[in-house]
């Protein structure tokens, strides 16, 4: 190559190589349609799992890797937990917990550090699991993190057969703060479903969400033949209190119901609380008869008899009662959702009759005092 001069009139020995513009221009182009495509998964998918799922899989597309995983913070943040494993044999791994500093996930969420490995078997240890087996390979790990907190932790690793390139490094720590912004979103849509379906007060299950689950049990028992049941609560001279004490108290006493009633249920068993509305309850037991909710709904009336609310703290002579009424689907019985809540309404009131403070199972032969049709039961 000829010599050429500068302005000054010096030599220099040539020209500074030519760049490889099409590779870089064609990496560029890559990199440009995958922000597009995890942006275009995040506006779409509301489902945190999902979420991931889908972005691992695009990113596969760009940055090739063996194995991969993401967890997230803890609500308790205490640790992390599992939202994705690449491999299909962890499935059964995805409810266990790490706490930080345990394995790369944890060190990196300890530190809020990405990780870039050349030699995977010099880290002492697992990047992905508990439990993985050393071996040589190259690893990148990035943390989710928004300016306040780390959100996650997200890891891809390659065998020794190949290598991540500085790259990769940086198009995934890029990447990381928009996945972060996608996963909060995310989580924000997924608490704010579960705080539609929850009764602010008691911090139970609402009505929408018990009709939802009287028609799941209802469809399972035609499909298996399992029985189950269903509790309606009331608390006893309600209207006294708010009189006599104001409605600030009776709002204590519904608030305190909550946490009461899912004490008195089975624990480890299928029993569901619900405000069902007002000052009325509900429990739905699965595959229970009438013998196992009988006792179930006496135990609820005996830890309320019992239970040292405020207003009785404050109103030593007060008492605080509730009445109870039982339906239950068995053997060759089909009930409609309106059919099953009337019985145990029912059933409820025949309680208050024969003078609250007592449980009773619905019969054929008991009736709604006054006029009611077999409509469908709104909450009082």
């Amino acid at each position: 190559m000829p010599k050429q001069k500068t302005k000054k009139g010096k030599e220099v020995s040539g020209a500074a190589p030519e760049r490889d513009f099409k590779n870089l221009f064609y990496r560029k182009l890559t990199e440009t349609h995958l922000f597009y495509e995890v942006g275009r998964i995040i506006a779409s998918e509301l489902e945190p799992a999902e979420l991931i799922q889908k972005i691992i899989a695009t990113i596969g597309k760009t940055v090739i890797f063996e194995d991969a995983s993401v967890y997230i913070v803890k609500k308790d943040l205490t640790g992390l937990e599992p939202i994705y494993f690449h491999n299909p044999l962890l499935q059964s791994r995805m409810t266990e917990a790490i706490y930080f500093d345990n394995g790369a996930p944890g060190t990196i969420a300890a530190g809020g550090e990405p990780f870039f490995l050349d030699d995977t078997a010099l880290f002492e240890s697992f990047l992905h699991h508990p439990d993985e087996r050393m071996e040589h390979g190259s690893y990148i790990g990035v943390p989710l993190k928004n300016e306040n907190r780390i959100v996650g932790v997200m890891g891809f690793s390659h065998g020794k057969t190949a290598a991540f390139r500085v790259e990769d490094f940086d198009l995934l720590r890029t990447l990381s703060h928009l996945i972060s912004a996608g996963l909060e979103k995310a989580e924000l849509f997924k608490k704010t479903l579960e705080l539609s379906r929850v009764d602010e007060l008691t911090g139970m299950l609402n009505y929408r969400v018990l009709i939802e689950k009287l028609e799941e049990e209802i469809r399972r028992k035609l499909r298996t033949g399992r029985q189950f049941s269903f509790i309606m609560i009331d608390i006893d001279d309600f209207k006294h209190i708010n009189d006599r004490y104001g409605h600030l108290e009776g709002s204590r006493l519904i608030a305190q119901m909550g946490p009461l009633l899912k004490a008195a249920c089975r624990t480890g068993s299928t029993d569901t609380c619900f405000r069902y509305g007002g000052e009325e309850f509900s429990i739905l037991l699965a595959e229970t008869d009438v013998e196992e909710a009988l006792a179930v709904a006496e135990r609820v009336r005996k830890s309320v008899e019992d239970y040292p609310f405020t207003v009785k703290v404050a109103h030593p002579l007060e008492k605080v009662t509730v009445s109870l009424g039982i339906s239950t689907m068995e053997g060759a019985s089909i009930k409609t959702t309106p059919e099953l809540i009337r019985e145990a309404d029912v059933a409820l009131y025949r309680s208050k009759a024969l003078g609250k403070n007592r449980v009773t199972c619905y019969c054929d032969s008991y009736t709604m005092p006054g006029v009611k049709n077999d409509a469908e039961h709104e909450p009082h």
